[in-house]
């Protein structure tokens, strides 16, 4: 099966970025497609003092998170399955870097919450702290799909073989990392980390 990569700039409209990432799932679809993935965070800028305003409650349903509702709407009219990146999550009074997998009947199959924040201080480079903010997920995730069992992982988990490795054990046949991986470490690490993962 193809799988279609989706990338595109965010702005900070989230409509516009909900309309952009609709845009993109449906040309990967029409290019044959049959599961579509996100990037990390696509629906507001990936700064800290944005998660919160941005902040999604994907429990309380779709009337209350139109990024998720958009991506289920699509799944299900395209007939393909979506890794939905990752967007700000509000449960309670904490936020989540949270991936949504939806099945081709549009239905929220799994929800993977970041486990690994990036927390990173290099002297005159890049200092980031996403755990000022955000709350690790606790448990990996691993779905069953159209186009068979996939693992989820969010950026910064790619780092931490054990989770890769929980997942080939548990049989799944792709491992998906949605990232916004910076351009400080990402170069040097980014595509060796796949290949070892």
């Amino acid at each position: 099966f193809k799988v279609g990569l989706c990338q595109f700039r965010v702005t900070a409209d989230k409509n516009k970025n909900i309309l952009r990432a609709r845009s993109a799932i449906e040309e990967a679809a029409e290019k044959g497609a049959k599961l579509v993935v996100l990037p990390e965070i696509w629906n507001c800028p990936f700064s800290n003092d944005c998660f919160s305003v941005y902040a999604e409650d994907i429990d309380a349903g779709f009337d209350v998170s139109p990024s998720t509702a958009m991506l289920s709407d699509e799944a299900r009219s395209l007939n393909i399955t979506i890794v939905g990146g990752s967007i700000p999550e509000r449960s309670g009074d904490k936020l989540y870097n949270t991936c949504c997998v939806f099945g081709s009947d549009g239905k929220l199959k799994a929800k993977h919450r970041k486990i690994h924040l990036f927390d990173i201080d290099i002297p005159g480079k890049i200092t980031y702290k996403e755990s000022d903010v955000l709350t690790p997920g606790e448990k990996p995730t691993i779905v069953d799909t159209d186009v068979g069992r996939i693992g989820i992982g969010i950026c910064h988990d790619i780092n931490f073989p054990e989770l890769a490795m929980l997942y080939a054990a548990r049989g799944a046949a792709l491992i998906c990392y949605p990232a916004a991986f910076e351009m400080t470490t990402g170069p040097l690490l980014w595509e060796l980390f796949q290949r070892a993962r």
